[in-house]
């Protein structure tokens, strides 16, 4: 969730802080001490809940101010959590000056933007249009702060990506040199394999050396379930000597790779960022080009009968 402290002063007013500061000062009521804990991190927003509760405060009153305190905290998975409760209780919420919420739309508009953050990290595609489209329309100042635009995006270019590689086969044929300064194919390589994962990476690239723990458990269990994997270096220059300070240094004991010169896969596959990983069959064919961490690598591997 992208930068919630804008996106809180966004649905709590100006006033309604002053107030609550006001009301600190003169001895808060149960109730006026939880809405201010609720935006006070430094406060103690649990004992505010459970005085404000046992003082009888509308159940409705009790989770806004809790959904306003986890968006705070930036807890996201908690928020989400409330959805249920959210949609029942949403049109009991306290709208303007006394609330958290200016107007009804952006209740209705949050719990839409929460809805489809939820529908995109399970990968339902029509539930994420549905609920950014529905979310967008009732609060545009809240699915901006939630960036949605950029996830949409992001689903755009993937779902463009994978029209492009429908058709395409790798040469599995093309000579590669190894790390060790002896020269394979993939088809040599991945021989007897039913699937090869390529991860490609560089010297230059953070995310890349970070993910390299990940690559290597991918190369200690998968290959027992018919997957090659193996890395491919895409540095511009000094690739032997890079590729085998990365190895040495992260314990990489897999198939080491280097890219040729011409960078025939990078370009075939249009890869424009790294870290990135690709699943090909045997023959060639791209089962999956995206982020080693996307969730959809864990479903293709699975359609093949491979656990991660």
């Amino acid at each position: 969730m992208k930068n919630i402290l804008v996106l809180l002063a966004i649905l709590v007013s100006p006033v309604f802080l002053t107030a609550q500061d006001e009301q600190i000062e003169a001895g808060a009521s149960p109730l006026e001490a939880l809405r201010a804990a609720a935006v006070d991190q430094e406060a103690d927003f649990d004992a505010a809940y459970t005085a404000a509760e046992a003082a009888g405060v509308k159940a409705s009153v009790l989770l806004e101010s809790k959904v306003v305190n986890l968006l705070g905290s930036s807890d996201l998975q908690a928020v989400l959590n409330l959805i249920p409760e959210m949609e029942a209780s949403a049109d009991e919420f306290v709208i303007g000056q006394g609330g958290f919420f200016s107007t009804r739309n952006q209740v209705h508009g949050l719990i839409e933007n929460l809805k489809a953050l939820r529908a995109n990290e399970a990968g339902d595609m029509e539930g994420f249009e549905h609920h950014s489209k529905e979310g967008f329309w009732k609060s545009p100042e809240v699915s901006n702060m939630f960036g949605m635009a950029r996830l949409i995006q992001d689903h755009h270019e993937k779902a463009a990506q994978k029209e492009a590689m429908k058709n395409l086969r790798i040469p599995m044929d093309l000579e590669i040199q190894s790390v060790d300064g002896s020269m394979t194919t993939l088809a040599k390589a991945s021989q007897g394999q039913k699937a090869i994962l390529l991860d490609f990476w560089a010297s230059w690239c953070g995310p890349c050396i970070q993910l390299m723990p990940e690559l290597k458990k991918k190369a200690d269990t998968l290959p027992v379930q018919g997957i090659f994997v193996a890395g491919m270096n895409t540095d511009r220059s000094d690739q032997l000597r890079h590729a085998r300070e990365v190895q040495e240094k992260h314990g990489m004991d897999m198939p080491w790779l280097i890219e040729p010169e011409a960078s025939p896969f990078s370009r075939a596959l249009a890869i424009n960022s790294i870290p990135r990983m690709i699943l090909l069959t045997p023959e060639g064919e791209v089962l999956y080009n995206g982020h080693p961490m996307d969730p959809e690598l864990t479903k293709t591997l699975a359609s093949l009968g491979v656990n991660l």
